[in-house]
């Protein structure tokens, strides 16, 4: 019997064994660092302490009729970070439909929150607490001008997880399944698993973006780098006085098809279709493969998602080709605004 297969399999497991060590040990020597140069070089103590003044907690409660509720939870929970004498912004999955919100402070002390905002194109939500606390706001920074050697810092709050030292990797776009697309995220190493809703800030603290998800491939799409992205903070000046005063933007409203997709070998399946939404009221179903909208082709969720939106505002007719079971079928879909769809108008 030859040892080649066994000589083999064994230098995979050791390979395997010695990448993990690695990747511990990189995460380890970040972590140790942070305390180390945050606090003795860039970020000193009392600077990092009045930052962590202005960071809370926040704790959802989303009802269970909510059509959010079984994809991301009944119970949701991260960070946010005070930008204004009356308004906390966090990523918004954590506190979109909820009904209860309680913003926790760095004393210890809770609070009930209101939603005042969501924005489905950036992701961003506003929160604001119903008794004043006189927190002191951070200042938004540019986003624009992060370098990939600059020293930036992941400042969840002390209850949801530990600062981390982090650093920018890449800037390219971001498609997620559920009609999201944003040009230039910002992708950082190494992970920090309290993300959501913190603050990425600078060495002035200054903020540069808000955690919005886990991702396993930040350097590049062939590279294993687990990290997070980060929702640019230059894409929430064009439309806070909207969100303040509306409580939605007004302008520039992608249309909303309400469809799950995923972009697989050069094909666009769909994995969900939103119950009386759109693309369920015309009959568009799970495993239905996307091949044209408007007549053009798509074949990754970049290319389907700016050729809906470039239709026209909210509203706008929308024909979609599609491929079931090796059957060509076209519908004609009458877009919505997302947000009343998600939201009654007195939500908030």
């Amino acid at each position: 019997m030859s040892i080649i297969p066994h000589i083999a399999k064994e230098y995979l497991r050791l390979t395997k064994l010695n990448l993990i060590i690695i990747i511990f040990l990189y995460k380890f020597c970040f972590l140790l660092s942070f305390n180390m140069y945050a606090q003795d070089t860039i970020l000193k103590k009392d600077k990092l302490n009045d930052l962590y003044n202005s960071i809370v907690s926040i704790h959802s409660i989303i009802p269970n009729e909510a059509k959010t509720s079984k994809s991301l939870g009944t119970v949701r929970q991260g960070s946010g970070v005070v930008i204004d004498d009356k308004n906390i912004l966090t990523i918004g999955y954590i506190v979109l439909e909820a009904n209860k919100i309680t913003i926790g402070l760095l004393n210890g002390k809770k609070i009930p929150g209101r939603l005042i905002a969501y924005d489905f194109e950036s992701g961003f939500g506003l929160v604001s607490p119903i008794v004043p606390t006189k927190l002191k706001s951070l200042k938004l920074g540019d986003s624009s001008n992060i370098k990939m050697d600059d020293p930036i810092f992941i400042l969840p709050s002390p209850t949801m997880g530990v600062g981390s030292l982090a650093k920018m990797v890449s800037r390219r776009p971001f498609a997620g399944w559920w009609e999201y697309y944003i040009e230039k995220p910002i992708y950082t190493l190494p992970n920090n698993p309290a993300w959501a809703g913190a603050p990425l800030v600078n060495s002035q603290g200054e903020i540069l973006g808000i955690g919005s998800l886990f991702i396993r491939d930040t350097v590049s799409p062939k590279i294993i780098s687990p990290g997070n992205m980060f929702v640019p903070i230059n894409l929430l000046k064009p439309i806070m006085k909207d969100l303040v005063r509306y409580g939605r933007r007004t302008s520039n409203i992608n249309p909303y098809i309400g469809l799950s997709s995923d972009d697989n070998n050069g094909k666009i399946v769909v994995t969900k279709v939103s119950k009386d939404g759109p693309s369920y009221k015309v009959g568009i179903k799970p495993d239905d493969v996307i091949t044209r909208v408007n007549g053009r082709l798509v074949n990754n969720l970049e290319s389907f998602y700016k050729t809906v939106w470039s239709s026209g505002n909210n509203g706008v007719m929308i024909k979609v080709d599609i491929k079931r079971n090796g059957k060509k079928m076209n519908f004609n879909i009458r877009s919505i605004n997302r947000m009343d769809y998600y939201l009654k108008s007195n939500s908030y």
